[in-house]
């Protein structure tokens, strides 16, 4: 079906989200770009069939527990299908502050919160991709090694550290057999910054000579 874009330009339609939209361009039924009429900065290229179905998404929307959105960026949530290793990463955090089922079986986390800034999944990706180091070891957020007590995940509060130097530390086994054993096991696997701090808590448990 062909369709004359001068009738279509200008039209305006709601989101399943709830958000006025109106098409500004139109090439072909494949390609309309749409703006949001409250935020017409944000402007999107969508299909003229999810536009009347109404599946065009806001990129500030607070879809992730009410209070993470996907920003307006290049950082995507899937590849080929799958979810991103930036996305899971951003997902979980959520998870861990949010949910109240998963703070029943980790009650560690009960009054966690994500800042401002992380609730922009485009924000996270992009500390992320910063601050990623190559690893033999699978690596997780940690919001504890940095700032003892910490409660928020945000750019400045947290790191990323090999899985069992996260749970160790989230659990609060601080012994000092525990800590020279993931010194000495992971030293030369994390960036120095990270080395320091592991030492530096080493020291607290105990007396302590760094190699």
């Amino acid at each position: 079906m062909i369709i004359d874009f001068r009738n279509i330009i200008g039209e305006c339609f709601v989101t399943n989200e709830g958000y006025s939209i109106q098409i500004i361009d139109y090439v072909d039924t494949k390609n309309v770009l749409i703006k949001f009429v409250d935020r017409p900065e944000i402007q999107i290229w969508s299909t003229l069939q999810n536009i009347k179905n109404g599946q065009v998404k806001n990129p500030l929307h607070k879809s992730v527990y009410n209070i993470g959105y996907y920003g307006i960026g290049n950082y995507t949530a899937r590849k080929n299908g799958i979810k991103t290793e930036e996305y899971v990463k951003w997902f979980s955090m959520f998870v861990r502050c949010y949910d109240d089922k998963y703070q029943l079986r980790q009650p560690t986390y009960i009054g966690c919160s994500v800042s401002d800034d992380f609730c922009n999944f485009q924000n996270f990706a992009e500390w992320y991709s910063h601050y990623k180091y190559e690893c033999k070891y699978p690596l997780e957020i940690d919001k504890d090694l940095l700032y003892e007590g910490n409660k928020i995940y945000s750019p400045k509060t947290c790191c990323l550290l090999p899985k069992e130097i996260n749970s160790t530390l989230n659990s609060k086994r601080h012994d000092l057999d525990t800590m020279k054993y993931l010194y000495e096991k992971y030293k030369m696997d994390v960036p120095y910054y990270i080395r320091t701090e592991l030492y530096n808590l080493t020291k607290e448990c105990g007396s302590y000579q760094l190699s």
